[in-house]
């Protein structure tokens, strides 16, 4: 059977009750009989309705088998394999067997009357045709009326108050017997077991029934004399009704679930129906196309796809029952969420080989980053965002130094789409690098010293870091933190004379990023500058006897200077003044550049001239001008000077004795 139904421009469908039909009858796969095969009927004519039957085995396709013959009086196989196995009292399933015990057959008529068999396979879908069945007829001749013709069940129902009525019709038989009829109706709910619920001497027959169900109908002919006709065939129906108007709008609708391309109407109706949206951004004027479900429900649901961003909506909602009845809502109106958006956009914290980028994004569920050094860009960053305003940093990494960057920052809306950015750029620092290092020894300075100059290409600090061969824990480094790009110059100085030293010059820029010459070998002058002795100082004082001894009191003298390289210490001295010295302190061997000598035991209140001596690492010796100084001269005990104040305060002292 094929089924035809109309569509609408706007997606609707006609109704159950417009929908066209064709047959058409194909074997196919289905259990065939030989064309010339017929069913057997004994006896062919008969005063009773007693009847045997039997017939010829039909030939399954392929591997299949028969599973079941089918036999059914005066009407013809139905269409579909449902029909046939729907309706047990119509169609009969006489399992695989081909015979018929004789009796009385259903439905049959006075004069002549027609059998058919059909069969089906045992495949998962049992394969049938109604075009494959075969047939016989029969005669009765009986004195019993006949069957009631085209019996017809139609539905009668009163949907709006739940009262389910069945309305049966028929035309008289045209053999009746005795006369004075009187037709007997039976209703079953499975099409095997009958019960009589009403008998008329009309045409036609309501049975009001409890539900709305399937039921089946049969009707007997009884004449005056009480003979009954065998029955019709059962007619089935099940009672619904109709509505004859639409479904009344209990809540909604409303707009839920709104984003920048989508939102849900909701609704609910008072009975099931289905849900059509008409919408468009213009009051009263509305899209071509109609989202709809044709599902019957009482709780509607559209959701209208497509939509633009940051853009009012108005809209209607539609519903139409089973039975055809349309309803409306009034015009109600939505906003779509904007689009997402990306402000304040800038590159930061830029290196050599990376860069971060600072951005705030609105409504976006993520951002996507394109980079690259053409505005065609090949390299990608995704970051998950939150749909309210917030700022993030993502860090570009792999990038080339000294490069210009092209990039944009693309938002995606909860439904990801993408929407286009700005194209902004940068431009990576330039890989810090070191050129033309030179070293020039500095002469005439008291340690060996050296003039580092050299070239870069970026601003950088100037770092040099150096250490006598082979000892590179003992690497000094000589530090200025101030930034310059072009010629920088460094002077290292206090290096050990005649050695060879390992040198290597560096520099960061702003970012830290290093650069770092090759290792540089340079070999010091041989030191022959005696070191430069300055700020000779002398004071004197003088050292008091041991208490209890007859020791004199002596003289000293404290003799500081400076020289501006690491030497040692000592004094060369004598009495009076001269060009020669008789004595000399020992010397001190501890290199240093600021001394201090002690010369002790000398003579109170007597000229002395002295001078300093050094000599540095390398043995070169130093010496001050020659200095005169006085000792200072002796004081008295304290004791005596107490007693010879006190005399000259007081004449009754003056008898004592010291």
């Amino acid at each position: 059977i094929v089924y035809f139904r109309t569509v609408d421009a706007a997606g609707n469908t006609s109704s159950d009750a417009t929908i066209r039909t064709c047959n058409l009858s194909y074997g196919g796969a289905a259990p065939a009989f030989d064309g010339l095969d017929t069913v057997t009927i004994t006896p062919a004519t008969s005063t009773s309705n007693s009847f045997a039957l039997s017939w010829p085995a039909a030939t399954p396709s392929g591997s299949n088998t028969v599973a079941h013959y089918y036999y059914m009086i005066n009407t013809a196989p139905p269409s579909t394999l449902a029909t046939l196995q729907g309706n047990s009292s119509t169609y009969i399933d006489n399992g695989t067997a081909r015979t018929v015990a004789a009796g009385a057959l259903p439905s049959v008529n006075k004069g002549s009357n027609t059998v058919y068999v059909v069969a089906i396979d045992n495949a998962s879908t049992p394969n049938y045709s109604p075009s494959n069945y075969i047939s016989g007829t029969f005669t009765l001749n009986s004195t019993d009326p006949d069957n009631v013709g085209n019996l017809v069940a139609s539905d009668s129902s009163i949907k709006s108050q739940s009262q389910w009525n069945v309305t049966l019709t028929w035309t008289a038989p045209t053999y009746q017997g005795a006369g004075n009829l009187t037709y007997r109706v039976y209703r079953s709910t499975d099409g095997t077991t009958f019960t009589l619920v009403g008998t008329t001497s009309g045409l036609s027959y309501v049975d009001n029934t409890s539900s709305s169900a399937l039921y089946y109908y049969k009707v007997y002919t009884r004449d005056g004399a009480s003979a009954d006709s065998s029955g019709t065939n059962a007619v089935s129906i099940t009672p619904t009704g109709k509505w004859t108007s639409a479904p009344s709008l209990d809540t909604g609708p409303s707009a839920g679930s709104i984003t920048t391309k989508k939102a849900t109407i909701t609704w609910s109706t008072s009975r099931t129906s289905d849900s059509k949206v008409q919408y468009g951004t213009t009051s009263g004027s509305y899209n071509t196309v109609e989202p709809s479900n044709s599902s019957q429900v009482t709780s509607h649901s559209i959701q209208l796809t497509g939509l633009n961003p940051g853009t009012t909506y108005y809209y209607k909602a539609k519903w139409t029952d089973e039975d055809g009845n349309t309803g409306t809502s009034d015009e109600k109106s939505f906003s779509t969420a904007a689009a997402p958006t990306v402000k304040d956009v800038s590159a930061k914290n830029i290196g050599l080989t990376s860069a971060i980028l600072q951005y705030t994004s609105n409504g976006a569920s993520k951002v996507k980053i394109y980079y690259g050094t053409t505005t065609s860009f090949g390299g990608t960053k995704e970051v998950s965002t939150s749909t309210s305003e917030t700022t993030y940093t993502s860090e570009l990494t792999g990038l080339s130094d000294g490069t210009k960057y092209y990039y944009k920052i693309n938002t995606f809306d909860s439904e990801s789409s993408e929407y286009e950015g700005t194209i902004l750029d940068f431009t990576t620092l330039p890989r810090p690098r070191i050129s033309n290092v030179r070293i020039q020894q500095v002469a005439n300075t008291a340690q060996s010293t050296v003039l580092i100059t050299w070239s870069t290409n970026t601003d950088v600090s100037s770092i040099v870091t150096y250490y006598p061969e082979g000892k590179p824990t003992d690497a000094q480094d000589e530090v200025n933190v101030a930034l310059t790009r072009g010629n920088h110059r460094m002077i290292i100085r206090g290096l050990l004379p005649q050695t060879d030293y390992i040198l290597v010059v560096k520099g960061r820029d702003k970012a830290g990023n290093e650069a770092t010459s090759d290792s540089q070998r340079l070999t010091t002058a041989t030191d022959t500058r005696p070191p430069q002795v300055s700020d000779l100082n002398v004071e004197g004082s003088n050292i008091p006897p041991v208490s209890g001894t007859a020791q004199e009191q002596t003289a000293q003298l404290i003799v500081s200077w400076n020289t501006d390289e690491p030497s040692t210490s000592q004094v060369e001295f004598g009495e009076g003044t001269g060009n020669t010295y008789s004595s000399k302190t020992q010397e001190d061997s501890n290199l240093t550049s600021n001394h201090l000598v002690i010369i002790s035991g000398l003579t109170s209140s007597k000229v002395y001239h002295l001078k300093a001596v050094s000599k540095d690492k390398a043995g070169n010796v130093g010496n001050s001008i020659d200095s005169v100084t006085i000792t200072p001269k002796t004081t008295e005990n304290a004791l005596n000077l107490v007693i010879s104040n006190l005399q000259q305060a007081f004449g009754f002292l003056g008898n004592f004795k010291q």
